[in-house]
This record gives C-alpha cells, structure tokens and sequence, in this order.
C-alpha cells in the first residue's frame, strides 16, 4: 500500500477568500443592493439614489449624501474585516447599525468592477478607488459632493458560472424593487429614487409627518391596504410595536406583502411569524394571509443579529417573551377593533339596466349623455337631463312617507330592513351598513361558545340528546370524539348506530345539538385533529341564521346589538367580513351628488 503524502495546510490567497465570502453575502444584483443601501444608512445619508442597468447585472450604482469615507480609508474600506461600526465585544453585543460584518464591499469588489468614490464632509476633495475582480488601482483624487458613490459593473464577470445562476433582467429588477421597497418601509425621513435604463421607476420624498408616512405606505403597499388597516402603537415591559396592520377581511393568495422590521431591520424569523399568524387565527381561512407593515423596538442587546452573513435573521435572548408579546398585543387589537368595517369604493358610473329592459329614447338620450354631464356643475345636470326627462312622466300617486328618525348613536346603527332574506340594511349617523346575517351570527355563537368552554360554561340535559348515525358517522365520530370534547360536549356512545349528548355550551338549545353532531359527522372532519377551536367554529357555522331565512326588524337590531358587543365582529370564522360600510359620501359619489 502506497503511503500517501497528508495535504499541506495553507493560507487562502486573499482575492479567493473575498470570492468565497461573495457566495455568502452576493447572491445577485439585489443582495449588492441591500448591503450599499445599508452602509449609505449607517452613514446618516438623506438622499439615496439608485441607478440601474440591465436590471442591476451590468451596472448598479448607489449614491448618497452621508458622512463619507476619508480618502485615506478607501483602500482599507476593501479589505475583509475592516469596518468603522464595531470595534469591540460590547459593540457586537448591542449592534446599532444594518452594516457590521466589514465582508460585504471586499466581497463584491471580487466579482464584479467595482468603483468607489468618496468625499468626506471633513474633507475638500473626494477620492476614487477602481477595483477590477478584487485587484484594487491606487486612489486618485476626484470631484464629488460630501457623500459616497458605489458602482458595480458587470457582475460575475470573472465567474461566469455564478452569472448563469442569474434571471433575465426584468426579473432582476423585479427583485430589486422588492429590496427597496422593504428598505423604503423602514426609512421614512430618507429620499430614495430609482432609475433603470435612464428612466425613473420610483421616486419617494421625505415623510416626515403621519400624513406623509401613510402615503408612503400606501405608494408601497395601495390605497386598498390603508384604508383596510389598523395603525397601531403598543408599549410593554421595553418592547414597542407600532404600524398599520391590514384587516383579516384585505387579504391575499401569498404572503408577499408582508413587512416586519426589528429595530429598523427587515427580518425573516420564525417566532415572529408564528406569532403574527396565530394572532390572525380564526378571522382568516387557511391559505390566505394578511398585509401589514410592522415595526418592533427593543434593546439591541435583546437581540443577536449576528447569526446569518446576509444579516435577514435573528435570535431573540427571549423568543418566548417576544412571541407572548406580539401575539397577545396583535390578538387584542384584532378583537378590539375587529368591528372596523371594510370600506368599498364605490365607482362613480350610472346604474345600468339589463340589457332585456325596455328603455324609452329619454333615457337613452340621458344615457348617452351621462359621462359628459358628470363634468358639469350639479345645476346644470339637473337642468338639461333630468329634468326633460321627469317633466314627460306623470307623478306616482303614492301616499306621503313618514319621517325618518335620526339613526341612534349604535356603531352599526338601526336596522331599516333585509335584502333577500340574506342580508340586512342598517344606517346611522355617518352612513349605511350592510351586514351578512348568516357570518354575523356565526360570529356571535363562535365567540359565545369559545368563551363559554374556556370557562367550561355548559347545561346538563336531564334527558339525553340523541342522536341517530349512520356506520360512517360513528367511524367519524371514533376519531373526533376527543376534539368534540374540547369543544365542550359531553358526548357517548348509546348504543348501535347511536350517541347521547349529555351536556353542552349554553349558546344554543339543546335541540339544535343534535342536527349538527349528526351533520358535523356526515363528512371528514373539516379540522386538524385537536383542535378545539376549529370544531366551534364549524358548530357554529352550521347553528347560525342561514340565508333565506326572513327576520322581523326587532330580530336584526337585536342581532345588530349583540354583533356589536363581540370580539372580532368584523369578520366571520372563516375570514369572510360580516359588514360592509358605505359613507354619505360613497353614496354621493355613486349617485353623483355635487358633480
């Protein structure tokens, strides 16, 4: 057997080292983005302007108006491990600044031809360093404002390998946007314009005030998210939560609009998600998720954000008491203002009728003239074609409508009447409100018999209720038995094919038990094994007024009444919202009052 010679140990030459480091920290043009964006934060910049080519493989550019780099650290800010934001152990312990590796520049000044220009605001002259695949030239002096500019072209030039890995340039782009969109969220009084090709794609001015900082957010996120959001601000024991968290009712298919930061620094972690996603729990169906844009404050020795080269992670010192706090902070807000109606925009356009209706040549006339009308003064609408139109039609003979009552100051006001037999017109003082009996109802009962089976609240039959099955049902009931005790019902078998329901929460007679134990069994079970909440609400839903079924005006106030009282009334179990609230002035628009 040949004695094989042990490989020698050595030193890794520098420029293959910054090449390694950029497979960690330089993923594509949006990873570069995300660490020039963030030094140009650390230098107290309050102009930031991006400049892209070929979405950001041929060239991107960052410039700002910081601090600066003195000309004589320009070389040595390209080299690794060399930063001016920590120094010590204690200033690694509580890391203040989005930038502290020291990593990110060597990094990409290694793939890519790199210049660095700089001016100090001590300094009269700026300087400018060219690096080309991690070879840097000497400085040279050069004319710039206080501030710093990076440049990086052609990436991976030298490791053409790394740049098959990229997508077209539109999708780089894409990318892109979504980091400056995240970083935007986070840095409210900072210019930031981006410009691709020559052309500006977006552009955000300073928000200083509460005003300008929501329409930011709504430049980011849309006008829809705003006005279906919760602006919220929560103190606790050192930790702070403020932002605009988006009603269970504005939801979407994927959870790409959801911006969490933690101490100004937009973060993926997984207490925070499980936290946010069990507060939104039973106001939202399974596969939808909510928008929200949400910032928490803490000490920054309460949290290692050192723990991923890319710095998207971090480790809470107590992730319990973090996940407790957001939970049970957005859990509140959510029960308290659950009431808060989705709004809907009401399109200024006519009512049409069907197309089998038939339509005299006045109104067609008026139709066809309506869109010109709606520019003219609200005199002159009336005069020229509504009033042609009324003059050639005799009056009703109707008797005199009786006054209408001021509505009473209730938050969904006082019933008027119901929509086919499913849906129930209520106005108050503001506006008018629709509410879906059947989700309103399904509300209430849930949050009853919730309540009632935390407190293990229920009435004992002194005669069983039976229930007959089917060999299915009871094959059902074998495996859900447990969870239909959780959810509060003294249920055993009686016999062959039958159950005896001995006891159960208060919120509905006992008679309706029956028929929805026998209907929850007809089909596999709609939720996960355990858990007891799940099942009430599927109680609930199948107890609830169901549509076609006509209430007098006492029963809607009266359901109106207890809506209003229960926790998350807005929506329903299954994130559907239970009420819809139309303002005066969505209704002036529709009808095109003072056009």
């Amino acid at each position: 057997m040949r004695d094989e010679q042990a490989p020698r140990v050595h030193r890794l030459d520098t420029t293959l080292a910054n090449q390694i480091a950029a497979g960690e920290v330089v993923e594509r043009p949006a990873s570069i983005l995300k660490e020039l964006l963030e030094n140009s934060l650390d230098a107290g910049a309050t102009r930031i302007t991006i400049h892209l080519e070929g979405g950001g493989m041929d060239l991107l550019g960052v410039e700002d108006d910081g601090v600066g780099i003195l000309a004589e650290d320009l070389p040595l800010a390209l080299e690794r491990h060399a930063t001016s934001k920590v120094a010590t152990w204690e200033d690694l312990q509580a890391i203040q600044t989005m930038g502290f590796r020291g990593e990110a520049l060597p990094a990409i000044a290694s793939v890519s031809r790199l210049e660095l220009l700089s001016r100090a605001r001590s300094q009269n002259q700026a300087a400018r360093l060219q690096v080309t695949g991690g070879m840097a030239a000497a400085p040279e002096p050069a004319a710039r404002a206080p501030g710093t500019t990076v440049r990086v072209a052609d990436l991976f030039f030298n490791v053409p390998a790394r740049r098959k890995f990229l997508r077209s340039p539109a999708a780089e782009l894409s990318r892109n946007q979504k980091v400056l969109r995240q970083i935007v969220l986070a840095n409210f009084p900072v210019a930031f314009q981006l410009i691709q090709n020559g052309r500006s794609l977006a552009q955000f001015p300073p928000a200083t005030d509460a005003e300008s900082r929501a329409a930011r957010v709504a430049a980011i996120m849309g006008e829809g998210f705003l006005a279906n959001a919760l602006y919220i601000e929560q103190e606790d024991q050192g930790l702070s939560l403020s932002g605009w968290l988006g009603l269970p009712t504005y939801n979407r298919a994927r959870g790409d609009e959801q911006y969490f930061y933690v101490n100004g620094r937009p973060v993926r972690d997984p207490v925070v998600t499980h936290a946010l996603r069990a507060a939104y729990n039973d106001v939202l169906f399974q596969d939808r998720h909510p928008l929200y844009a949400l910032y928490l404050k803490l000490p920054p020795e309460r949290v290692d954000v050192n723990v991923h080269p890319a710095k998207a992670e971090v480790r809470f010192r107590d992730g319990r008491e973090i996940h407790d706090f957001l939970f049970h902070t957005l859990r509140r807000v959510i029960a308290e203002q659950g009431g808060a109606q989705p709004r809907v925009t009401v399109p200024v356009q006519p009512f049409s009728q069907s197309p089998t209706a038939t339509k005299s040549s006045a109104y067609v006339s008026t139709q066809r003239s309506l869109n010109a009308a709606a520019q003219e003064s609200a005199g002159a609408y009336w005069e020229h074609l509504v009033a042609p139109v009324m003059a050639s039609v005799p009056p009703p003979d109707l008797p005199a409508a009786p006054a209408q009552e001021l509505a009473p100051n209730y938050t969904l006001g006082q019933a008027i009447g119901q929509i086919h037999a499913r849906f129930i017109l209520a106005q108050n003082s503001e506006g008018m409100i629709l509410i879906d009996q059947h989700a309103a109802h399904e509300r209430i009962l849930y949050e009853k018999m919730k309540n009632m089976s935390q407190q293990n609240e229920k009435q004992a039959f002194i005669i069983p209720e039976y229930v007959h099955v089917t060999a299915a049902q009871m094959a059902h009931f074998d495996k859900r038995q447990r969870d239909l005790q959780a959810a509060g019902l003294d249920i055993s078998v009686a016999g062959p094919g039958t159950l005896a329901i001995h006891a159960a929460p208060k919120a509905i007679a006992a008679a309706t038990y029956g028929q929805i134990v026998a209907d929850i069994l007809a089909e596999e079970p709609a939720w996960a094994e355990g858990d007891g909440d799940a099942v009430l609400a599927d109680m609930a839903c199948r107890a609830a007024i169901k549509t076609n079924h006509r209430l007098s005006l006492e029963e809607m106030n009266s359901l109106l009444r207890q809506l209003e009282v229960t926790p998350r009334f807005g929506q329903c179990n299954h994130g559907r919202p239970t009420v819809v609230y139309f303002s005066l002035a969505d209704l002036d628009r529709l009808f095109l009052r003072g056009r």
